[in-house]
């Protein structure tokens, strides 16, 4: 019975689509993202997948509206820019990081 109600309760929690989990993220999920891409542990490419799936999820109804605002934000993390590498420099994510840790 337990291996019912467990099995049960990821197929809510796991998309059938897709390994996203339907789960509103927290803002420490942000941050970790963020460090993630200043680390170099994370790729913005792959961080701005993780944000759109999030966001174009409609599943999910994010009701922080810091949290979706950031969501949007690392959605563009990796767009390039025509006079530095990214619309978004490391310094923006080390000011996201600040603001984040200070709401």
């Amino acid at each position: 019975m337990k291996k019912i109600i467990i099995f049960l309760m990821l197929m809510v929690i796991i998309k059938e689509d897709d390994n996203f989990m339907s789960v509103e993220p927290l803002r420490n999920d942000l941050i970790l993202k963020i460090s993630g891409i200043l680390s170099g542990h994370e790729d913005r490419k792959s961080v701005s997948k993780w944000a759109v799936s999030i966001f174009d999820d409609d599943s999910l109804r994010v009701s922080d509206s810091i949290i979706l605002n950031y969501l949007k934000l690392l959605g563009a993390v990796d767009l390039p820019s025509s006079d530095r590498d990214f619309l978004y420099t490391n310094e923006d994510l080390k000011e996201w990081l600040s603001e984040l840790n200070n709401q």
